[in-house]
């Protein structure tokens, strides 16, 4: 069974240029406010919007100022640094990134030393970090680029068949692929 949509209806709305018996189809604003309408049809709507002029009875100052405005959509601004009485002593934004903690992006005029992590060395993530010669906090192109230095360094290849270099690759090879699988590089 075919089912056909229904037609919406169209509501008949006279054109607003007087004594004009054609339907008003298209809107045209009244004044700059831009909240109250005229409706013409299609031969008085193009006629209207040729004579209608946005800034009529403004003066020249007051035009050069809304155009100004516009630029930053009607929203004020100030220089970088100035207008710091939004936020003044004690009141803060809410900041969930510390973007405006001064003390953590070193602007206080004191040295914050790193954070430092505490990992259980004997923890085989541990391990596996001294293995491969990297710090913490640990990263990606940290563990390859230290990966592939060492790689040349123990590949069976370079060391003509020499077993604890052999084993060594082995256990690079272990560690690296666990490193990155903590870090999500690996499933």
């Amino acid at each position: 069974m075919i089912y056909k949509k229904k037609k919406t209806e169209k509501i008949f709305r006279p054109c607003d240029f007087p004594d004009c018996p054609n339907c008003g189809e298209f809107k045209a604003p009244k004044d700059r406010t831009l909240k109250d309408y005229y409706w013409f049809c299609l031969e008085h709507v193009k006629q209207y919007n040729k004579n209608w002029n946005f800034y009529q009875g403004l003066s020249s100052e007051e035009i050069e100022q809304h155009i100004q405005n516009d630029t930053t959509w009607q929203r004020p601004t100030w220089k970088l640094g100035q207008n710091q009485t939004i936020f003044s002593a004690g009141q803060h934004p809410q900041d969930s990134f510390g973007l405006f903690n001064e003390a953590e992006l070193g602007m206080s005029g004191t040295y914050n030393p790193p954070r430092q992590y505490k990992i259980n060395p004997n923890s085989k993530i541990a391990r596996a970090a001294k293995f491969l010669e990297v710090d913490f906090p640990l990263s990606v192109e940290q563990i390859k680029s230290q990966f592939k230095k060492l790689a040349k360094k123990y590949h069976p290849d370079k060391n003509k068949g020499n077993k604890e270099s052999e084993q060594l690759f082995k256990e690079l090879i272990e560690h690296y692929r666990y490193l990155l699988k903590q870090l999500g590089e690996i499933k």
